[in-house]
């Protein structure tokens, strides 16, 4: 659906779309916006926030800066855990456009501020710099534009969010915007593996230099935007090992499998409670972070099982005595975490005792066997059983500014969502630091041009060699954060 998009939005419309204002996927109502759609409005009218967006509408009509930026990020390593050359590539980047106060913490998450001129509440605009490790670092892949589609590791989740921090802070420069607070733009480690940047950043600066009860807010960006926010702290996550021992006797006397042409190893074991995982624990119905071309309407999973890293033997010419295997499992709930888990162990309990009572074919040698079941990390609140007092996931100002912003720009009825949230934010949740995420499906084509919706085909290969991604989907967010940014942080004169 093409349709035109106005820089203010006539008062009449808006009273409209408040009247048809969406409901959370909770079930709790959204929130009355009309004073945050005011502010939202005023200071889209503002002159230097017009020619902040004029800027943005120059970086669409040629993105090369914007391209050059996407691929100098690609290009600096950056695996989980292993990202110092990517956070100085963008401590450098950060310092180029203008920044003094930026900094590369102990987890290699960069903080950029930008300081505000008076007392207004700080407005954090964040994104994850770092990719899934797919190759060794002593093999990085030269990432390249071709056909307005940047591809590489990471070229879709989340270095576009970070292209939108730099071009958010090029525009607020090109316009000499004042904020009253501070706009701080952080980019985060180890998003893929557990989130650890996230966890530190919020244990780093709450309470003391951020506070949502002061009304500071901390917004991730992840390419896309336009429609509203997510406020989410779940699903809850672990990252849980399961572990297989069999004996490490090569020659069993007087047993089948003596001659070492076939015994069974640990390998065995753990392949068999794999199978059965997969079978009868893991939730048959489309999980919606791991699929595509699934209708609307489709039942979606409500837990995520995802048997990822397997390990055996260290070499192939030896039984493997101990066998493991890391899953990524996701559940709405710790209760249902809980039984999961519990059900894994059962399955890892009955292969144990199928092998040491009755062996496995072809020869059904019995052997010693035992098992390990590790909860290695956790990702996530349940805010069911351990709230944040005081803090109200849909009725906040931090949250209630990101809608009104998205609805001032596109038109679209406010959304504030507190059922889905992101990586990070969810860490952030956990040591006290409520985090929400930009969210939509706006493509902004630039002069008025907008469509809602954004094909699949639009990012590929997530989390792959082949992963990619168009450059047009990043404008909303681009606009949609600097808009929030500075009617929350407030602006001098505005």
């Amino acid at each position: 659906m093409i349709r035109s998009l106005r820089v203010t939005l006539r008062a009449v419309l808006l009273t409209a779309l408040l009247a048809v204002v969406g409901w959370p996927a909770s079930g709790q109502e959204t929130p009355d916006l009309g004073r945050e759609i005011a502010v939202a409005e005023r200071t889209l009218a503002t002159p230097t926030v017009a020619d902040a967006m004029s800027f943005v509408e120059s970086q669409q009509s040629d993105p090369s800066d914007v391209i050059q930026d996407w691929l100098g990020v690609c290009n600096a390593l950056g695996p989980s855990y292993d990202e110092i050359y990517r956070a100085r590539h963008i401590y450098k980047m950060f310092r180029i456009y203008g920044l003094e106060r930026v900094y590369i913490d102990d987890e290699y998450n960069v903080v950029a501020v930008r300081p505000g001129v008076g007392d207004g509440p700080t407005a954090v605009l964040a994104a994850h710099h770092d990719n899934v490790a797919i190759w060794p670092k002593d093999q990085p892949m030269e990432a390249f534009e071709r056909d307005g589609r940047v591809y590489c590791q990471a070229g879709g989740d989340d270095i576009p969010g970070v292209v939108q921090l730099f071009t958010v802070l090029r525009a607020m420069n090109a316009a000499g915007v004042q904020t009253e607070g501070d706009v701080w733009f952080v980019t985060l480690s180890s998003e893929e593996d557990g989130a650890q940047g996230a966890a530190h950043f919020a244990r780093a600066h709450y309470p003391h230099n951020l506070d949502w009860r002061r009304g500071d807010a901390v917004v991730e960006l992840h390419g896309g935007a336009g429609e509203g926010v997510t406020t989410g702290a779940l699903p809850v996550s672990t990252r849980t090992t399961l572990r297989f021992f069999t004996p490490f006797e090569r020659r069993m006397a007087d047993q089948p499998g003596a001659d070492r042409r076939w015994r069974p190893h640990a390998v065995d074991v753990l392949a068999r409670a794999i199978v059965r995982i997969r079978s009868e624990v893991t939730d048959p119905r489309s999980d919606c972070l791991r699929c595509t071309g699934v209708a609307e309407d489709a039942e979606r999973a409500e837990w995520y099982i995802n048997p990822s890293l397997l390990v055996g033997s260290p070499v192939v010419n030896r039984p493997a005595s101990e066998a493991s295997v890391r899953m990524d499992i996701r559940a709405p709930t710790w209760e249902r975490q809980r039984l999961l888990h519990g059900q894994i162990a059962q399955i890892a309990q009955e292969v144990c005792e199928e092998l040491e009572t009755d062996g496995f074919p072809p020869h059904h040698s019995t052997e010693r066997c035992g098992y390990i079941l590790d909860i290695n990390q956790v990702v996530g609140r349940d805010l069911s059983i351990d709230p944040i007092p005081g803090w109200d996931p849909v009725d906040n100002p931090q949250a209630r500014m990101v809608a009104a912003a998205a609805t001032v720009l596109y038109g679209f009825p406010p959304s504030i969502d507190p059922d889905r949230g992101c990586g990070d934010c969810r860490n952030m949740y956990k040591e006290g630091l409520p985090a929400m995420s930009f969210r939509g499906d706006v493509i902004d084509y630039g002069n008025g041009r907008i469509e809602r919706g954004y094909p699949v085909q639009d990012r590929l290969g997530g989390h792959d060699v082949t992963e990619s991604m168009e450059i047009p989907p990043i404008w909303a967010g681009v606009k949609h954060a600097l808009l929030f940014a500075v009617a929350h942080a407030g602006m001098r004169g505005g």
